[in-house]
């Protein structure tokens, strides 16, 4: 059987053998082949929704009580007298926030509400300027997760009561309601995966094993792609499953894991470093830096996979990518904005530069749902059937072509 590819589209078979002919290719296939006691086999998908995993523990609703969240999420500020407290007179502080004043701006508030730290320093560009005013943490034992330390006596606990999950982003910002919300349903998840799944940027899992059984194999390799095309979607709004998407080289944005499947779950036998878009709402796009990264999948019996994508994030370009959109982020989303770098700040738990470094990183888990998928090296020129860097092929791309030996330029003799 041939096929001819088409990128973003379904696969289109173009040639059919007859079933006597493809008896009697495996009849010879059969009697001069070896018989191994393995096979390679791989299987492709394309990410339909990722988002922040954080649990939700509350019976109905964003704000109300929960035992994630026992007071709820964080309540809206006093935004007078947060301005009155950082040393504006009441009526400087009510003229700040009048939607009359000129100098306030439907879409990004009033300038002004970045000039409330010391001496009337931007909190927005120096948080520490600020005293902390706090926010609403989680106080419950259940996260969801994977263990990034390998200890079961740090961390919360997951769903399914397996000790030692590390998330300590969640522990500081589960209970503020961009984060808190079933899955699919948290503002900022929905804000990063509407415009992925219109098309801004596709990200791709290949997972390829050694073994007889794709269910359990001892001997797998996990890549995570981007993609330049586009996701397609039914009438109702929902991913299509079984497209074609090319592999994008991409310099940066690549990861590559060692792992086992046991009973259809994925696990990494091993952290790496890795780097792949932010999928952050807010995030400063200079992509996702993710020390000691792991990965915890299971391949569904529809076809689909799940899981999360979990390790050690920088979390300053968090509050700078937040604080990039000032008042508007801090009304939407009812936060004092130093009150996030604070909280990432006190949770932080993991330095680069080992035990006694500065705590530059927070352990972090994305919650990932992918759809079967047709995956084509990037020439689309046949479907994968391996897990490999593409790194140098980006680079290769981006290298100036010296021009033919014989070539005439200005400088060059007649």
């Amino acid at each position: 059987m041939h096929f001819k590819l088409k990128t973003a589209g379904k696969l289109v078979n173009t040639r059919v053998l007859t079933s006597a002919a493809l008896a009697t290719a495996a009849m010879i296939a059969l009697a001069f082949t070896p018989q191994l006691a393995h096979a390679d086999w791989t299987k492709t998908f394309v990410i339909e929704w990722i988002e922040q995993a954080s649990y939700y523990g509350a019976p109905a609703g964003i704000i109300d009580p929960g035992t994630d969240c026992p007071r709820g999420t964080n309540p809206e500020p006093n935004w007078v007298q947060m301005l009155i407290n950082a040393g504006y007179t009441k009526e400087q502080a009510e003229w700040i926030r009048n939607p009359a004043n000129p100098e306030r701006s439907a879409v990004t508030g009033n300038p002004k509400m970045a000039f409330r730290g010391k001496n009337f320093a931007s909190v927005y560009k120096d948080p520490e300027t600020y005293p902390d005013p706090g926010i609403y943490e989680v106080e419950g034992k259940i996260g969801e997760g994977i263990d990034l330390d390998g200890s079961a006596k740090t961390g919360f606990t997951s769903p399914k009561g397996e000790k030692g999950v590390d998330n300590e982003f969640y522990r500081a910002l589960g209970c503020w309601k961009t984060f808190r919300a079933p899955p699919r349903l948290s503002s900022g998840g929905q804000t990063v995966n509407d415009p992925m799944r219109e098309g801004s940027w596709t990200m791709l899992i290949v997972v390829h094993g050694k073994g007889k059984d794709p269910m359990n194999d001892n001997k797998v390799t996990v890549g995570l792609y981007p993609s330049a095309d586009k996701m397609v979607k039914s009438g109702d709004g929902k991913v299509v499953e079984d497209y074609t998407f090319a592999i994008q080289p991409n310099a940066k944005y690549e990861g590559i894991f060692q792992a086992k499947i046991k009973n259809g779950r994925i696990t990494s036998n091993y952290p790496v470093d890795m780097m792949m878009r932010d999928p952050s709402p807010g995030a400063v796009r200079t992509g996702l830096d993710i020390q000691r990264a792991r990965i915890d999948f299971t391949l569904n019996p529809d076809g689909s996979l799940q899981g999360y994508l979990g390790g050690y994030r920088p979390w300053a370009p968090v509050y700078f990518g937040w604080a990039s959109f000032g008042q508007v982020n801090e009304v939407l989303t009812w936060v004092d904005l130093p009150a996030v770098w604070y909280a990432m700040k006190r949770h932080a738990d993991f330095s680069p530069t080992g035990p006694r470094g500065e705590k530059t990183h927070i352990s972090f888990a994305l919650r990932v749902d992918a759809l079967p998928a047709f995956v084509t090296v990037p020439d689309g020129s046949v479907l994968v059937s391996e897990v490999r860097s593409y790194k140098q092929a980006a680079i290769a791309q981006t290298q100036p072509t010296a021009p033919p030996a014989n070539r005439l330029t200005r400088s060059s003799p007649n």
